[in-house]
């Protein structure tokens, strides 16, 4: 069992925005943290720049010191608090910790101070590699936003239909390629001289517009490119419809339990203290905005009243 720990259970509830006596301050967090990830981003693609690195790279550096020590606190305070998460399930709180360590969210906050203490064990490091690990700070705000997990979780409950459209694509690459080599080896070899050469223009001929670097000029060539560019239509719009189509199913079905939750909680057609925060911690568990939800407890009732009104 885990003792009971008012501190950390506080702070938990701050970090994880799901505090009602501490709205304010789980509030004022978020957007703290919010404005340290985008300045960070900010501050890496500034870097880039030779003129703004050479005449601001002190500045830029003192505040890259400062946002890793903002996020190495914050870190060690989420590998703390998680000890809260999940006390229901019988596991230990060192047991806890260790899966938030290795979660999504765990691996991101670890990645956000990892290359500040990479530079200081490897002095010599690529420092446009570490810029690349310092640029995925941007997946710390994932920490309030459902976004990511939704789309992996949609993909894959539609994962046949992504795998079998994958495979379409993967096709139509293989053997557009393999024609257009075909065609056009022998007019431009340093274009279409190799099959993995044809496949690079294949794969952006389909997926965009084509950057216009390699085009056909044979009249087999221009045929095959027409056919390319309209399979890709087909098969990039297919992979679309997949994923938006999967993602409105689960958003319909967050609707669905949420809804079904809340008439088991809502059973005497009341609203108290108790239920109110059950149902707030339902909305923010399904991801769902406060008037979609307060729309939701709302025709509840009055279902619930003229079903009433009906048996009397």
């Amino acid at each position: 069992m885990t003792a009971h720990h008012p501190l950390r259970q506080r702070l938990f509830l701050i970090l994880e925005l799901k505090g009602h006596k501490d709205k304010k301050a789980a509030w004022l967090f978020s957007w703290v943290l919010t404005l340290m990830v985008l300045s960070n981003v900010v501050a890496v693609i500034l870097e880039s720049v030779p003129a703004i690195h050479a005449q601001y790279g002190t500045v830029l550096a003192v505040f890259d010191t400062v946002s890793v020590l903002f996020f190495s606190v914050e870190y060690l305070l989420r590998i703390w608090t998680a000890a809260e998460k999940n006390k229901h399930v019988q596991h230990t709180a060192a047991r806890r910790r260790l899966r938030y360590m290795l979660s999504f969210h765990g691996l991101v906050d670890l990645l956000a101070v990892l290359p500040f203490f990479l530079q200081s064990l490897l002095p010599g490091l690529d420092l446009r590699f570490l810029r690349v690990i310092r640029i995925m700070r941007i997946l710390k705000l994932s920490h309030y936003s459902t976004a990511l997990e939704d789309l992996i979780a949609s993909i894959y409950a539609e994962r046949d239909a992504f795998i079998s459209a994958l495979y379409l694509l993967a096709l139509s690459i293989l053997i557009t390629s393999c024609l257009m080599h075909y065609a056009e080896h022998a007019l431009q070899a340093d274009k279409f001289g190799t099959i993995p050469d044809a496949m690079w223009w294949s794969i952006i001929t389909i997926t965009t517009v084509g950057y216009g670097d390699a085009t056909p000029i044979s009249a087999w060539g221009k045929v095959i490119g027409a056919f390319t560019a309209l399979s890709g239509v087909f098969t990039v719009a297919l992979l679309t419809g997949i994923v938006a189509s999967a993602f409105a199913t689960r958003v319909r079905t967050q609707e669905i339990e949420f809804t079904t939750e809340v008439e088991e909680v809502l059973k005497d057609g009341h609203v108290n203290a108790k239920e109110r925060r059950t149902i707030e911690h339902l909305r923010q568990e399904f991801s769902l905005t406060e008037d979609h939800a307060q729309a939701i407890v709302r025709q509840i009732i009055e279902e619930q009243s003229l079903y009433e009104k009906k048996s009397v």
